[in-house]
């Protein structure tokens, strides 16, 4: 059933849609190459994303030639977010970036990805919501192409550790806390803190409200 990601004041909604086809396929042909992408994508590529990270010194203007690229390149980009020095998200098609959040160093941020406010992705990140099919043993991985998308939502005041991986399909409740080098196959509760390959639940943050059974 559809999941309707919770509102904080000041702060954007959010949604997960159902199963889809790659974000980027559903773009007009006039998006997907109009002359202000191809050189959002040239600029964000070839010279924001090597520049110094947010911390550095002038890392300033890194930080605000990337926000310049990604406020076109992203399906949504809220106020006083930090896209960091290296992230590859391809196109940009599909991803959602809410209020105050930010991606960190040389992370990958593919496919349909919504992520809330006041969320910290910490560097070297794997963020995907696509894999390949790989059912049939008689054929090569690399000849049976793509599973359908399946997208990735994380809410509110969420923290991702250093070299953390989400799969597919995943869900993280607000408040929740990913270790570092974590790798998440399951949904994830509200205030949880999990760890590990694959991710288990290792404590919880007080006070947090769990997800609404049957989202």
């Amino acid at each position: 059933m559809p999941f309707e990601h919770t509102r904080r004041p000041g702060g954007s909604a959010m949604t997960r849609p159902g199963v889809e086809p790659w974000a980027w396929a559903q773009l007009p042909m006039r998006r997907r190459f109009s002359p202000q992408r191809l050189i959002k994508y040239a600029v964000y590529y070839l010279v924001a994303s090597r520049m110094p990270r947010k911390r550095s010194p002038l890392g300033f203007i890194g930080r605000s030639m990337r926000t310049w690229a990604c406020a076109s390149l992203f399906d949504h980009l809220g106020v006083d977010t930090n896209v960091d020095k290296g992230v590859y998200f391809g196109s940009g098609a599909g991803v959602s970036l809410g209020d105050r959040s930010g991606i960190g160093v040389e992370s990958m941020v593919l496919g349909t990805v919504r992520i809330g406010d006041d969320v910290m992705i910490g560097p070297r990140c794997v963020i995907v919501s696509h894999e390949h099919i790989y059912d049939d043993d008689s054929r090569p991985m690399n000849s049976q192409g793509m599973a359908p998308d399946l997208p990735v939502l994380i809410g509110n005041d969420v923290w991702l550790g250093v070299g953390v991986t989400l799969l597919p399909g995943v869900r993280i409740g607000d408040g929740a806390v990913v270790a570092a080098g974590g790798v998440v196959t399951h949904d994830v509760e509200a205030g949880d803190i999990v760890g590990g390959v694959p991710a288990k639940p290792i404590g919880r943050r007080s006070g947090a409200t769990r997800l609404p059974p049957g989202l």
